[in-house]
């Protein structure tokens, strides 16, 4: 699977669930964690059918964000499961709750959220914990927190790199911006930070707000050059590899291997999006 944008909706909040569907995110994240006051915890619960209800009429990939495990998330998974749900988004991710959460959910699929320095030490461990795993995403503000620092790119740029690192080895989506994603009123410090994601190896990230959607979708899409070149290094691979040369050139540039692969994954990252 692959995610340009994931946003977070508070699942009490009826009149942004009813709106999610419309703001073009490739996923919405019902999130019945940090959006969710602790006395309304079984309300928020009871009220997931619907909500996930009204945005399978509209098509595209639903996502949950659960408590803790040992904060209410074992009966986050139990309700999220009996509405079909097929993406759990764990926070404050440990390996061991990683495992645990992918035994209670089967076959449903996992982002863990790296929340912690210890988290971020482990994000490996945490990635390869099951083969639910599909994405790995970096809880910022909390990261920073525990940090004992503002979330700032000083601060997050080690971590995120550290996150995507992790995701790519274990073969997963890495979900990651490295700056906050809190203050959606300055949408230029955000999109540079989406822009350095994406040159760090990201593939998206979440948004709390539908205006960082837009700026996730565009900077995480190639651009109609990168689509066009990456055709053209794919064709010339392709007819070298037909005349029996090992490697072609373009412009001057050995086209081998390892560039060849970057270009057949635009490609793909191109056919996955350009429909949207």
């Amino acid at each position: 699977m692959m995610w340009r944008s994931l946003l977070f909706v508070p699942v009490l909040d009826e009149r942004l669930v009813e709106g999610a569907a419309r703001r073009d995110a490739d996923a919405i994240v019902l999130d019945l964690e940090a959006a969710v006051p602790q006395t309304r915890k079984k309300e928020a619960r009871a009220f997931l059918s619907e909500a996930v209800s009204h945005l399978e009429a509209a098509g595209g990939d639903i996502a949950v964000r659960i408590n803790p495990l040992h904060l209410g998330g074992i009966d986050d998974i139990k309700v999220s499961m009996e509405t079909g749900v097929e993406l759990i988004v764990l926070p404050q991710a440990t390996g061991n709750a990683a495992r645990q959460a992918a035994k209670k959910t089967r076959a449903v699929r996992l982002i863990p959220l790296i929340e912690s320095p210890r988290a971020l030490i482990n994000a490996l461990p945490i990635a390869e914990a099951s083969t639910n795993v599909v994405g790995l995403g970096l809880g910022v503000e909390d990261y920073s927190t525990k940090m004992g620092a503002p979330p700032t790119p000083d601060l997050l740029i080690p971590a995120a790199f550290q996150v995507i690192q992790a995701a790519r080895v274990a073969g997963c989506e890495p979900l990651v911006i490295p700056d906050t994603i809190a203050d959606y009123t300055d949408l230029t410090r955000f999109e540079t930070a989406t822009q350095k994601a994406r040159a760090l190896g990201a593939s998206g990230s979440f948004a709390i707000h539908p205006n960082q959607v837009e700026i996730l979708n565009r900077v995480f899409m190639p651009t109609v050059q990168e689509f066009n070149e990456a055709q053209e290094v794919v064709w010339l691979a392709r007819e070298a590899s037909q005349k029996g040369d090992a490697i072609a050139t373009r412009n001057g540039k050995m086209l081998d291997e390892p560039v060849v692969a970057r270009a057949q994954s635009t490609l793909a990252r191109w056919e996955r999006f350009s429909d949207q």
